[in-house]
């Protein structure tokens, strides 16, 4: 009854924070209601009457008509319904009071009170940030690749911010060798932006990585809204990493993001006479890590994944015995197949020969066992938690 009421009192406060987020504030003017109402619920609840009060005290930070209005119509609709919706169209919503939001996350000072996510969140024990110039030279291209690949190899989570240039080619590398890859976005997670880099936002999620956002679905991207992206991409690695870079850029708002949150910053050397470098060069000058590798970076993080192969090896060892002998054998034909990026069915039944009408029945019995995920509607790979099951593969 206790977990009942728990979740019950959780799933309430998703509501009306979700119906809060929708307000659409400033972080100083998410501030001074929440300090005003006391929480998320008082505010979507309370009258109007007390609104204007509220207005009236807060004259300061200059409200807007279309930001008043905003809340105004907010407030009256159906939340319940609102967050039904939203979920309905698979976008997912959490609060830093749930179990499931990122912990390194919670632990910031200017911590987002909550994400909007499409996909998964990043979960792996070793995060790095792979940033840069959107206007790169092949050089930071290549290297954003080569260097977001080689990391994902180790089983590294790479985070960037799906822009053009750097961004998309750390998502890219990150792919091309099977890894999860987390953009992060300054609008809406149903908003691909730029639009030209729809082909990899779907990768992305296809692959068992995420879209995240702390702005509601429909926000446009603003470059306002930029700058507070970048302090999430900060906040959710351990380390970042600036491919290419002017001296004032994006890319070094998050570096300061990071250096205030103690994060490891690395940077690739660039020629003196490129603008694009003037920032990497700077960071390294400062004290920036040069990275010539992945290398360079996983020799910070050797116990980091020393222990994570330790837990690996250990859960595979644990559940091999048991599902060698509850697997039936075309479920163990299926589960040999798969690999961690994600496969369509077609192709599974290709590469098995069994008969299409027996292939989804297997495929949702190795789902129930958690031995594989279904992405999307007709995608399946390896869960990334267990795919160890059978180690002689």
């Amino acid at each position: 009854m206790a977990e009942k009421n728990l979740l019950a009192e959780r799933r309430e406060n998703r509501v009306y924070w979700n119906a809060f987020a929708q307000f659409r504030l400033t972080p100083g003017m998410q501030k001074a209601v929440l300090t005003y109402f006391d929480n998320a619920v008082y505010a979507v609840l309370a009258k109007e009457e007390e609104w204007q009060r509220f207005f009236r005290l807060a004259q300061r930070l200059c409200f807007t008509e279309a930001e008043r209005e905003r809340i105004r119509t907010v407030r009256g609709k159906n939340h319940v319904k609102e967050l039904e919706r939203l979920e309905e169209t698979g976008i997912n919503f959490v609060t830093a009071e749930e179990e499931q939001f990122p912990e390194r996350l919670r632990e910031l000072s200017d911590a987002p009170r909550w994400l909007y996510y499409i996909g998964s969140l990043p979960k792996e024990d070793l995060q790095i940030a792979v940033i840069g110039a959107r206007k790169c030279t092949p050089y930071g291209s290549a290297a954003a690749w080569n260097i977001a690949g080689a990391l994902s190899e180790h089983g590294v989570g790479i985070l960037s911010g799906l822009a053009y240039g750097v961004d998309k080619q750390a998502h890219e590398g990150a792919l091309a060798k099977g890894g999860k890859t987390y953009a992060v976005l300054g609008c809406g997670v149903d908003i691909c932006y730029p639009e030209c880099n729809r082909e990899t936002y779907e990768r992305i999620l296809c692959a068992g990585g995420g879209i995240l956002s702390e702005y509601p679905p429909g926000t446009p991207p603003l470059s306002c809204l930029f700058p507070q992206r970048n302090r999430i991409i900060a906040g959710l690695s351990d380390g970042i990493l600036v491919a290419e870079a002017k001296k004032k850029s994006g890319s070094m708002i998050t570096v300061s993001f990071g250096l205030e949150y103690g994060k490891n910053i690395y940077s690739v050397p660039g020629r003196i006479t490129d603008v694009v470098s003037e920032g990497c060069n700077y960071l390294i000058r400062e004290g920036a890590k040069p990275v010539l590798s992945a290398a360079d970076i996983l020799e910070d993080f050797e116990k980091v994944l020393r222990e994570k192969k330790k837990k690996k090896e250990h859960k595979s060892s644990k559940n091999y015995e048991f599902l060698k002998n509850v697997l039936a054998t075309k479920e163990k034909i299926v589960y040999a197949s798969l690999r961690l990026r994600p496969k369509h069915i077609e192709e599974i039944q290709e590469e098995t020969k069994l008969p299409p009408e027996e292939l989804p029945e297997v495929l949702q019995s190795l789902c129930e066992y958690g031995c594989i995920k279904r992405y999307g509607q007709a995608y399946y790979g390896l869960s990334g938690e267990n795919n160890g099951f059978f180690p002689e593969r």
